[in-house]
């Protein structure tokens, strides 16, 4: 039967293609690997049993799997000299994700710990990624969330948590992480090898899946996938909003460096004055699609002409807050206010049909306080043909020429009660939009639908499922300052 597009309500094109590989390993259970899409394309291939060479071109490559997927394939379009480009790779990945919801992909095999090998464990679905094996430790045995630290590394407490919950009686040396998680294995009858640790006390991602695997056993749930885990909105954000602050490290986003990195990525923001947004939600999207295997039966996306940004068993927008202005000493300037998410009406339709969470970063801007920034911008809008938009104002704003995370929260409304109640409290409130820009100097900008704007004061005290502060305040890099 042929392949016919996605609803467009449920599929949301990549707009990187780091994305996209992100999102193809997923479907395939294999590891995220960020070296070029060949490995994408390979896990792909495994996934669904086609016989073409490793050695065969990445172009090459896609035409076969274009064809065993049954989707259109142009390689005018779709290719560029032997690579496949991201036009190609959203084509294989609409096509992946329908075969992955019709169950005619298999997991990549080889991202089974080798010391798991045998019927015995055939059932077991290994973490993509260390926060959701976590994630999926601490959720099995209903214990306290968690995520990780500083170099993606684990915490002690979920080996403790576990410990205590499925082997109370038994008697583990718990001197050491490494230790602990050696016990553990020995007594839930898996192997532990030296791949399963690392130096600096670091469990690996084969040595958690290990202790996964033991677990899922002993408790009689081999199988169990993290969407299965993550069933409540709750659950689900908290897992979202570990993954996301793990995501990024203790340093500030030069302004000049994501703004580069979107143009060359294709995605959405290059242009735009408020370039921190748009790189948080391409780059957010990349790490939640490298941190989650997808579920089958996605829930849907787009209402209207607005599109949310994510979704596993719930949908999930990501929105960029500054929550003060600072100048290059680090003082505050001036504290930032509502932060505006989504249209009033794809907002009050996607809450009434099944709920909708936003997962909020919010940071520090630095501000372009002596216009070197802007000035490189106009310049970099020029290069590619872009003339400035007039002002509806006549005013140009300060810009932003870094911004620094501070704290990643993720919030939930899950019904149109709880969406008016969070009206009521001051948590939500609806707002006109201002107008666009005007088409020529002096007139005046189309107008925009009203939107929904958020004060993340309240919403904490009300609508607030999980939190994570990077415990930083440092001032912007002598890199940055310099430019």
């Amino acid at each position: 039967m042929a392949f016919t597009h996605l609803d467009r309500q449920f599929f949301i094109p990549a707009e990187t293609t780091e994305e996209a590989m992100a999102r193809i390993f997923g479907l395939t259970g294999a590891r995220y690997q960020s070296r070029g899409e060949k490995r994408a394309l390979v896990a792909l291939r495994d996934a669904l049993g086609l016989d073409v060479d490793i050695v065969r071109t990445n172009a090459v490559m896609g035409e076969q799997l274009a064809l065993r997927l049954d989707v259109a394939w142009e390689p005018a379009l779709h290719t560029v000299r032997n690579k496949v480009n991201l036009a190609g790779l959203n084509v294989l990945l609409e096509g992946a994700t329908h075969a992955f919801q019709a169950g005619e992909l298999q997991r990549v095999r080889t991202q089974r710990p080798v010391t798991l090998e045998g019927a015995g464990w055939s059932e077991f679905q290994p973490a993509v990624s260390k926060i959701e094996a976590v994630t999926r430790i601490a959720r099995l045995l209903d214990s306290p969330e968690e995520w990780l630290g500083p170099g993606s590394k684990e915490h002690k407490s979920v080996l403790v948590n576990l410990a205590d919950r499925l082997l109370p009686e038994v008697t583990l040396d718990r001197s050491s992480k490494t230790r602990l998680a050696r016990d553990i294995a020995h007594t839930l009858h898996v192997p532990w090898t030296d791949t399963c640790y690392s130096t600096g006390e670091t469990i690996s991602l084969e040595g958690l899946n290990t202790i996964l695997a033991g677990a899922e056993r002993r408790v009689g749930r081999l199988g169990t996938t993290a969407a299965d885990l993550l069933a409540s909105p709750e659950a689900e954000g908290a897992a979202l909003a570990a993954a996301l602050f793990d995501g990024w490290k203790a340093a500030a986003w030069d302004g000049r460096t994501c703004v580069e990195w979107l143009a060359a990525s294709g995605a959405r923001g290059a242009n735009d004055n408020e370039w921190q947004g748009w790189y948080f939600e391409a780059r957010g999207r990349e790490v939640l699609a490298a941190a989650f295997q997808p579920t089958p039966n996605p829930p849907r996306t787009r209402f209207g002409n607005t599109v949310f940004d994510y979704s596993l068993n719930h949908v999930w927008d990501l929105k960029a807050h500054t929550a003060r202005q600072v100048d290059s000493s680090g003082a505050v300037l001036k504290r930032g206010g509502a932060l505006m998410l989504n249209d009033e009406r794809a907002v009050r339709d996607c809450v009434a049909d099944q709920g909708l969470g936003f997962l909020v970063l919010s940071g520090d801007a630095l501000m372009d306080d002596d216009g070197t920034f802007v000035a490189w911008h106009r310049d970099f809008k020029a290069s590619q043909g872009k003339t400035v938009a007039p002002s509806n104002s006549g005013r140009s704003r300060t810009r932003k020429r870094a911004f620094t995370p501070l704290s990643i929260d993720a919030f939930w409304v899950g019904s149109t009660l709880s969406l008016d109640a969070a009206v009521a409290s001051g948590s939500l409130a609806v707002r006109a939009s201002g107008r666009q820009p005007p088409k020529v100097p002096g007139g005046s900008g189309a107008s925009r639908a009203d939107k929904f704007h958020m004060s993340l004061s309240e919403a904490r005290r009300d609508l607030s499922v999980s939190r994570h502060d990077w415990v930083y305040r440092t001032r912007p890099s002598s890199a940055i300052l310099a430019r």
